[in-house]
């Protein structure tokens, strides 16, 4: 896994950790929309999540980060907030995707999630010279596309017919942004 810490005026990114897998699951199954985020059709379970961290632990190209609050508001600097999930792309070392994002129902409408997005593109950028970020949607999430869109990144392809969610096929789109 790659190694994620970064701590901004208001955010603190960290490694998922064993520990911290109740939380994401939580978050993982905290409404319907949140599917969309995990390709999922169904409600997460421990064992799922459990797979999915062991996926990330052993690949040296993946990063599962914790969003939490860096705030004075918030005494509570442990709570997570949100997650962060994707790669640095094995064959194109100044690309990554981003895979899963979320944030708490409770945060959002707040700008942390521009807020986290923006950071993390940053922190891509500067660590690991990420120059493209890419990120898939499913067709039917519009408030995803609204976001993504709104964060700058272009629709670059659809792949149709590319999952399976409810006994419904969903296309799935990609869409980029350029780092400079």
């Amino acid at each position: 896994m790659l190694t994620i810490n970064l701590q901004t005026e208001d955010l603190v990114f960290r490694d998922i950790s064993k520990e911290n897998l109740k939380d994401v699951l939580e978050l993982f199954n905290q409404n319907e929309n949140n599917m969309y985020a995990t390709g999922i059709d169904r409600k997460m379970s421990i064992i799922d999540m459990n797979e999915k961290y062991l996926e990330v632990l052993v690949n040296s190209h993946e990063f599962f980060v914790g969003i939490f609050l860096n705030s004075d508001e918030y005494v509570d600097s442990s709570q997570l907030v949100g997650v962060l999930k994707g790669r640095v792309d094995y064959e194109n070392c100044d690309e990554a995707w981003i895979s899963s994002m979320l944030i708490d129902a409770k945060f959002q409408h707040k700008g942390i999630g521009k807020n986290a997005t923006n950071e993390f593109i940053r922190f891509l950028n500067r660590s690991y010279d990420i120059k493209r970020i890419f990120i898939g949607i499913l067709s039917s999430n519009e408030i995803g596309k609204k976001f993504w869109q709104r964060m700058g990144f272009s629709y670059i392809r659809t792949i149709e017919q590319y999952i399976k969610l409810n006994n419904h096929t969903e296309d799935f789109i990609i869409m980029r942004k350029n780092v400079s």
